[in-house]
């Protein structure tokens, strides 16, 4: 009997620590805490297994990352295969080396210049990051993008352009990209996450097509359904014409401007002299506008949440979702916005309300 006690004793503490093991993968790192401006690139790498921290359960976001930890973490994040890999040669990574494989696998990919040692407890700084990050993730993009502190003689100049035109980077608030500033270990993480999600989608309605949403009006407790149909562009935007399919009260018409780099969306009313929200594209996750930003639209933040989410609206079943969260220094009411690649907005959320929801597109 002390037997079979003692073999339970152990199966319920083996099922504890697993259970301790499960909540601890899955728990934020104690030293970063859930308002970092960081916070949603680092989840979504803990999330997909690319980072995992240190036993202690810390993350150490402000040390700075190595070049080790840059290749496990690349490997991680692009799947590289490390069996059978290609000896780079490097004189300070033998085959017996901790990350010899990830290493091995990241040069081999071309990610990593082919040198007579690899340094692989050295940093890694912002320029760098830029050249391996475009490698990896075959960015594009060499428009012109001004830092006051990178020309063209500036080692990694057509990485930090094709960084800087993926909405990966913005720089710093005095104008400077600070090519030569050691990286830390969140900064790289971050910056890796936006690579690694970014989306190309366009978030404007389709002419084509005639919308009918399901709208709820908090201010005056009501329910309508209003349809959508494209009227003319302004030479500036695609106009829409709202028409109020419940009780044929006005409303008034809608504004949506977008290319390559920008989108925004506005309410056509005398009022209106800026766009209600206004964002860069292309996107990925993280805050794309800060409240503390400068521009026509102060005291908000918007954080892309996922650009390959899901979400359910008009008894469709959407994937590839873009959703966004807007918040507000002023107001309490945390709006959430959900896009489709050429569909546009699906569903918006006011809190856990549901304020627009698609029920439907016609053919014109």
């Amino acid at each position: 009997m002390k037997k079979i006690s003692k073999m339970l004793c152990v199966a319920v503490l083996f099922v504890w620590i697993l259970q301790i093991q499960t909540v601890y993968a899955a728990a934020s790192f104690t030293d970063v805490s859930s308002d970092n401006v960081l916070i949603t690139e680092i989840d979504y790498l803990v999330e997909k297994g690319i980072i995992k921290g240190y036993p202690n359960g810390m993350f150490k976001p402000n040390d700075y990352v190595t070049k080790a930890q840059v290749a496990v973490m690349l490997t991680r994040a692009l799947g590289l295969k490390t069996a059978n890999v290609k000896n780079p040669k490097y004189q300070d990574i033998p085959i017996t080396h901790t990350y010899y494989k990830e290493i091995a696998a990241t040069q081999n990919a071309g990610i990593f210049d082919s040198t007579k040692k690899f340094n692989p407890g050295g940093t890694l700084s912002r320029g760098e990051m830029a050249i391996v990050l475009q490698r990896a993730f075959k960015l594009k993009g060499s428009n012109s993008y001004h830092f006051t502190d990178v020309t063209e003689k500036t080692i990694g100049y057509k990485e930090i352009l094709a960084v800087a035109n993926n909405n990966i980077t913005r720089g710093y608030q005095d104008g400077t990209f600070k090519p030569n500033l050691s990286l830390t270990r969140a900064h790289f993480s971050a910056f890796m996450a936006r690579a690694l999600t970014l989306s190309k989608v366009s978030l404007l309605k389709d002419p084509a097509y005639v919308y009918t949403y399901a709208f709820y009006s908090p201010d005056k407790d009501i329910r309508y359904t209003l349809n959508y149909q494209y009227s003319h562009n302004d030479n500036k935007n695609d106009v829409w014409t709202v028409t109020n399919m419940t009780n044929k009260e006005p409303f008034n018409d809608e504004l949506l401007y977008g290319n390559e780099t920008v989108y925004g969306q506005a309410i056509a009313a005398d009022f209106s002299k800026h766009y209600d929200l206004f964002i860069g594209l292309p996107l990925r996750i993280g805050v794309i506008v800060h409240e503390q930003d400068d521009g026509p639209v102060g005291g908000n933040r918007i954080t892309v949440k996922m650009t390959d989410g899901t979400v359910r609206a008009g008894g469709v079943n959407y994937k590839k979702v873009a959703i966004l969260e807007e918040k507000f220094v002023y107001s309490d009411v945390v709006k959430t916005y959900y896009f489709v690649d050429g569909i546009g907005l699906v569903k918006e959320l006011h809190g856990e309300e549901v304020i627009y929801e698609l029920l439907k597109r016609t053919k014109n």
